[in-house]
């Protein structure tokens, strides 16, 4: 407990002038130049004394060093109370980032990035709601490599070209002596309740303004000790300290002046070099986050934001009803721009109808899924599957739309616009096919062969769902390419005589078939919008945790 030098009360960091403040004469000072009544001995100066609060629920612990300041409710499970546990002395962290963002500047922040999602449900921007962002000091614990000793990079030279056709690489090993010294680049946090998948997404803090810790800094705060093993982030902290090793002695003179001697590229990504690299812990700091949880029922979601920086992460699920509405809101127009199409040019055959139904069916097919395929590879932090919508895809679409309008309507020139048509159509359905919807397809098979390690258990759960949920995604997507095609064979039946469907009972061409091909495009807007709400629902499920569960030695499960 800090108290204040001029009247004895107790004294709050106050975040705006970085000054800890005495409530009650108004008094400021600066935090390093205090003692608490613990730090006065100098041979307990390496502890501070902190009241730990206990969750009945869920296990979670926190610290606070005022006694006064009693846990309201547990920030990771959203029990209604935590409980006194004992006063301890805890062992001081190496330094401290104090925290830069207000509460009020928090709120704002995260509202702000609600906003910018519209289909979140408004009960993620109430006041109510977002009064409940805690200040929590998370441990986080810095790294540094050492390299010492011999060095061994795979290299390869420029592709010659051999007659025509082949070419050869040939591939080396460029040998050396690096001695390097990678200052706590990578950390990582080792709280248990604090979530890795959020905490990865509020990096990078400014590491500059970590300062000497002091106990001042924690009054108004809560704070984490932190209870994880480090060893448990071994392996993943080992292999993003061997890329920086790697990427460092790839830019260094000497290897570079051997590279280009010799005309050989680098490759830092080959499993076959060798670095003598060492990963050591070094200091543990103490990090600022603005952290919220809802709870709704069995389910709970977190908010968090970076006490220093602002960034925000937060799970925001989507609400089915707004989009809902949007969906219903969007197919109205479009139905309304067919029949005004159609009441305007009452000779429009219904396989013009069918034809546009065809592409916007494949079209919000493939859209759908590449919103999939791209929540999938940010949560589980798979860059391969976050591309962004490919222009050229929309592009083409609109080309074979039009193809089959120019093939579908008469004309004065109908035969020039027929064949214009088959051209336009033909083309811009192949490079479809070849470009997009296979590549797509390969995508998503790669989701089936995902296989996380030290992944988080948010991460985990993901990866369970889109694997559960890729089979009746792709029964779906599968009868939509089905009803497409036969979309397809109506229009050439219809315009072509291919006969496609002659020796049915019923006729799918002629004028008498109109009413049926309108029947059909009603059915693919049916599969496009159950696809739609398949969707939401993933994209719903995914963005909810269960209740955590903590035991004794702090090893985190899920409530089953």
């Amino acid at each position: 407990m800090i108290y204040c030098p001029s009247c004895g009360a107790e004294l709050r960091f106050d975040i705006d002038s970085q000054l800890m403040i005495c409530e009650y004469c108004k008094s400021s000072f600066d935090a390093e130049s205090l003692k608490d009544k613990i730090s006065d001995d100098a041979k307990t100066q390496e502890y501070y004394e902190s009241y730990a609060y206990v969750c009945p629920s869920c296990g979670a612990e926190v610290d606070t060093t005022d006694k006064n300041d009693a846990v309201g409710f547990c920030p990771y499970c959203g029990g209604s109370s935590m409980i006194f546990d004992k006063l301890r002395k805890e062992w001081c962290p190496e330094g401290i980032i104090p925290f830069r963002i207000t509460k009020e500047q928090c709120k704002e922040l995260y509202c702000k990035e609600v906003k910018k999602h519209i289909f979140v449900s408004k009960k993620y921007r109430d006041p109510e709601l977002i009064d409940n962002f805690r200040g929590i000091y998370m441990p986080y614990v810095s790294f540094t490599g050492n390299i010492d000793g011999d060095v061994s990079i795979r290299a390869s030279s420029k592709a010659k070209y051999i007659g025509n056709h082949d070419y050869q690489t040939k591939h080396y090993d460029l040998h050396g002596n690096a001695k390097y010294v990678i200052n706590e680049t990578l950390s990582h946090d080792v709280s248990v309740a604090f979530d890795d998948h959020i905490s990865m997404k509020l990096e990078p803090y400014d590491k500059n303004e970590i300062k000497k810790f002091h106990p001042a800094y924690l009054s108004g705060f809560y704070a984490e000790i932190g209870d994880t093993n480090i060893n448990e982030y071994s392996a993943v902290i080992t292999d993003e300290m061997a890329h920086l090793a790697l990427d460092e002695i790839e830019n260094s003179k000497d290897m570079q002046k051997a590279a280009k001697k010799q005309k050989l590229k680098t490759d830092i990504f080959c499993n076959d070099n060798n670095i003598p690299l060492r990963v050591v812990q070094s200091n543990k700091n103490l990090l600022p986050v603005w952290f919220m949880s809802y709870r709704n029922k069995e389910k709970i979601t977190y908010a968090a934001v970076n006490g220093q920086t602002g960034k925000v992460a937060a799970d925001l699920p989507l609400s089915p009803v707004r989009i809902l509405i949007a969906a219903l809101i969007f197919s109205s127009v479009i139905f309304a721009i067919l029949m005004t199409v159609m009441n305007y040019l009452p000779t429009l055959p219904a396989t013009t109808t069918l034809g546009v139904c065809t592409m916007l069916g494949l079209s919000g097919m493939y859209v759908i899924q590449h919103g999939y395929i791209k929540t999938i590879g940010s949560a589980l932090d798979q860059k391969e599957l976050t591309k962004r919508l490919p222009f050229g895809f929309v592009f083409q679409s609109i080309v074979a739309v039009v193809g089959l309008i120019l093939i579908t309507t008469d004309g004065t020139y109908y035969q020039t616009r027929y064949s214009i048509g088959i051209i336009l159509a033909g083309f811009s359905l192949f490079i479809l096919l070849t470009k997009y919807f296979i590549p797509q397809s390969t995508l998503t098979g790669k989701i089936r062969k995902i296989e996380l390690s030290n992944a988080t258990m948010q991460s985990n759960g993901i990866l369970v769902e889109a694997k559960k949920f890729n089979i009746i995604n792709f029964i779906m997507r599968v009868s939509i390419i089905i009803t497409s095609l036969i979309f397809l064979a109506a229009i050439l039946d219809e315009n072509m005589n291919v006969g496609f469907f002659k020796g049915l009972p019923f006729a799918l061409s002629g004028p008498q078939s109109s009413a049926f091909y309108y029947f059909l495009a009603a059915v693919s807007a049916a599969e496009l919008f159950a696809l739609v709400l398949m969707h939401i629902i993933f994209q719903s499920n995914i963005a909810k945790r269960r209740l955590p569960q903590f035991n004794k030695r702090g090893a985190a499960y899920d409530k089953i």
